[in-house]
């Protein structure tokens, strides 16, 4: 079974269940095959456009010293990082737009989940970010930086 995170928009205060998203937590294959059109299809306009530049950019660097072998290679791992965090980065974009996280369905598919979601089965609570407590500091203050937020490549649920 598959996970799907469940986002609805809030207005005047109260939930629009008419345009509940659900999407998928894990791998997106068409974003593998096809990145930059799948990007602009799920409005990621700022990651396309970046993602479009690197492409750009390794292909030229790639053809003027002579590795294009190692552009493609650095390009189709581009993508699988895409494929990866594709989902994740559509969920951010719609939190940006005023859309809540309001849990994560366990389902088969898309269809399965909005019938689950509706009639309240295997709901689980509102995704939980994985939180890193660190102790008390030490006496001495160590200047090293803090690990700390949402690690990429990693479920909503925080396990791998």
């Amino acid at each position: 079974m598959a996970s799907f995170v469940v986002l609805a928009p809030q207005q005047d205060g109260q939930r629009n269940d008419d345009r509940t998203v659900f999407i998928r937590d894990g791998f997106a294959f068409l974003a593998l095959v096809f990145t930059i059109p799948w990007l602009l299809v799920n409005r990621l306009w700022f990651e396309a456009a970046a993602v479009f530049g690197l492409m750009i950019a390794l292909s030229t660097v790639g053809s003027y010293t002579g590795r294009e072998d190692m552009a493609a290679v650095i390009t189709a791992l581009l993508s699988l990082l895409v494929a990866f965090e594709g989902n994740n980065w559509r969920v951010a974009a719609l939190e940006r737009r005023g859309f809540d996280a309001l849990g994560v369905v366990d389902a088969r598919n898309t269809s399965d989940a909005e019938t689950a979601w509706f009639l309240g089965d295997n709901i689980v609570s509102p995704p939980a970010v994985p939180v890193i407590t660190r102790p008390a500091p030490p006496a001495q203050v160590s200047h090293k930086p803090a690990l700390g937020g949402r690690i990429g490549l990693v479920g909503l649920r925080g396990e791998n």
